[in-house]
């Protein structure tokens, strides 16, 4: 197994000034339209997988809790469920033919590390809700009604705008947190055989060396997750491969 050390960074594209178009994500993004196209019902089994678990949460109703659970789940589950996606474009990459179980190889090859990177994202959500809760509670108030007093119906009238605005606020600070160290994380435990913190760097120096890129990467994915949760989460079936795809397609950009 190829262990990558830190005194082995330097050689990274991240580390180095290279100029990558703001415009560059578009091409990410085809790219990993053409590997769902490639390989269809790869992509459709992990977006399903993601589109049932989302609605496994709404199905309880839009309390805020609720939404936070779901937005955190995302952050968390998005990136780690990816690495089936990644090693799947790795392989057509390199001519290969994947089909669901050999998707299974970025997972069951790299299981340390990406259970070690799934905890930093947990820590972070964990770390997002505690403050939320605390800050929201200590200046206005309850952040929302109980929940039984809103399961099944709607939470979002009980809310004051400053209420919203400052809990949607809070939840933008994690996201970028989260995408910060995880940009191109997971390919780079599954190509390099990184560890977590190795990862974790990797990403953060991506994004110290190509902040306009990586800001545009952030918008497109800001964007059409917005398109699958606007369509009920339906549109999540497609975009969430084509995204897991584009992955792959970012860190070979951004990271080598």
């Amino acid at each position: 197994m190829t262990i990558l050390h830190s005194r082995s960074m330097p050689s990274h594209r991240a580390n180095r000034t290279d100029h990558i178009a703001f415009g560059e994500p578009l091409r990410w993004l085809s790219l990993g339209l053409r590997d769902f196209r490639r390989a269809p019902a790869v992509g459709i089994a992990y977006g399903l997988l993601v589109t049932l678990m989302g609605w496994l949460v709404f199905a309880l109703g839009d309390h805020p809790y609720f939404i936070a659970a779901a937005a955190s789940g995302f952050l968390l589950i998005g990136p780690i469920l990816g690495a089936g996606l990644v090693e799947s474009s790795r392989a057509m990459e390199t001519g290969g033919k994947p089909t669901f179980d050999t998707s299974l190889r970025g997972f069951n090859g790299n299981s340390g590390a990406l259970q070690r990177f799934a905890f930093a994202l947990l820590a972070i959500a964990i770390v997002w809700l505690a403050l939320s809760t605390s800050i929201l509670i200590a200046t206005m108030g309850p952040i929302a009604p109980r929940i039984e007093e809103t399961l099944w119906d709607s939470a979002v009238r009980f809310m004051t705008s400053d209420q919203l605005i400052a809990w949607a606020a809070i939840g933008g600070v994690l996201a970028v947190i989260s995408f910060s160290i995880s940009v191109i994380a997971v390919p780079l435990i599954i190509d390099k055989k990184a560890s977590a913190g190795e990862a974790m760097r990797g990403s953060l120096r991506a994004v110290s060396r190509h902040p306009f890129a990586c800001a545009a990467w952030a918008l497109l994915i800001v964007l059409l997750t917005a398109i699958g949760f606007a369509t009920a989460l339906v549109g999540l079936i497609v975009i969430y491969p084509v995204l897991g795809h584009a992955s792959w397609h970012a860190y070979r950009a951004l990271g080598k």
